[in-house]
């Protein structure tokens, strides 16, 4: 709360600024804290989950309002307030999953800073001073209109996008599916080359993947931290080499532009390093999906379609288990 001496050293001006800032900073706390019940409600289908982040909004609007009352004098009475604080926290609550959806067209952590502006904005229609409640109303209609346009008017996600932004030809991108599992554990870059394994820990016998370019002898050199010292190397088939020394085997298996390396410790034969080696393949759309970051450079997002999910969601369906 202000003091009421803090009150009467104020301007009308700083007053309403003061207290549209405390709402800023108390919505984007909100957000961060009890906020994250909302997702939560929306992934198990319950809308009583997501009831506390209603109710700490238009508190934290009633008070403040009670604090400062100087600053929103049309709502400076009880159930004006009451009403205010309603409206005003209800919008924060709405305002920021539309903040949040923007922002993933982006980067989620884009939102941060514009998650308690919803509040702020929808607060200050009613704070001292026409200048103010202009300003609010104006620059909510553009953030939202804007909000809206811009991520609609992106590029689309799409394999080709996503690969690009890595900076990696297709042709040297490289997945090592050595598992059971398929969800990707790992995206690695290793001398130019995009690596994806999917479980790539065998808890027996260790495997290293990695990429290179074409090895054309034993003699030719690579540019990768993997050293085997000490090592002999013998060719075994057509762009195929086994290096070997006390303590590890490498496998090395041409495969178009690349050749791939495959490393344990010596439980490993390299008839068995060669099967894992071709379990190994270029990326798929689906794999670079799944596994390679978006664009930084914004990716086409239908905002209202998106918001309307996740509030759907929340109100909607059933719960798991059920």
């Amino acid at each position: 709360m202000i003091p009421r001496t803090a009150q009467r050293r104020l301007t009308d001006g700083q007053l309403a600024a003061l207290a549209l800032g405390s709402l800023w900073l108390l919505g984007t706390l909100g957000a961060l804290t009890v906020g994250l019940l909302l997702p939560l409600a929306a992934f198990l289908h319950l809308p009583w989950i997501a009831l506390p982040v209603p109710l700490v909004s238009i508190g934290m609007v009633y008070l403040v309002g009670f604090a400062a009352p100087e600053a929103f004098p049309s709502v400076a009475k009880p159930w004006p307030r009451l009403a205010w604080a309603f409206v005003a926290g209800t919008s924060g609550v709405f305002g920021a999953i539309f903040v949040l959806e923007v922002a993933k067209a982006f980067d989620p952590w884009f939102a941060v800073p514009f998650l308690g502006v919803p509040v702020l904005l929808v607060a200050g229609l009613f704070a001292r001073g026409p200048g103010v409640r202009v300003g609010a109303g104006v620059l909510l209609i553009a953030l939202v209109a804007g909000g809206i346009a811009v991520p609609a008017s992106l590029p689309l996600d799409t394999p080709e996008r996503r690969l690009a932004s890595t900076g990696v030809p297709h042709d040297r991108t490289l997945a090592a599916d050595l598992g059971t599992h398929r969800l990707p554990t790992k995206t690695t870059e290793d001398s130019g080359s995009l690596i994806v394994e999917y479980a790539p820990q065998l808890w027996v016998s260790p495997v290293w993947t990695f990429a290179t370019d074409v090895v054309e002898s034993c003699e030719t050199a690579v540019k990768t931290a993997w050293r085997l010292e000490n090592a002999t190397c013998t060719q075994v088939g057509e762009g195929e080499f086994v290096r070997r020394n006390a303590d590890r085997i490498e496998f090395v298996q041409r495969r178009g532009a690349l050749s791939v390396h495959l490393a344990g410790n010596h439980n490993w034969k390299p008839e068995e390093l060669r099967e894992l080696a071709a379990k190994t393949h270029p990326l798929t759309d689906a794999e670079i999906i799944a596994a390679v970051p978006k664009s930084r450079g914004g990716n086409r997002t239908d905002v209202l379609a998106e918001f309307a999910t996740f509030v759907r969601a929340i109100f909607t369906g059933r719960s798991l288990g059920y």
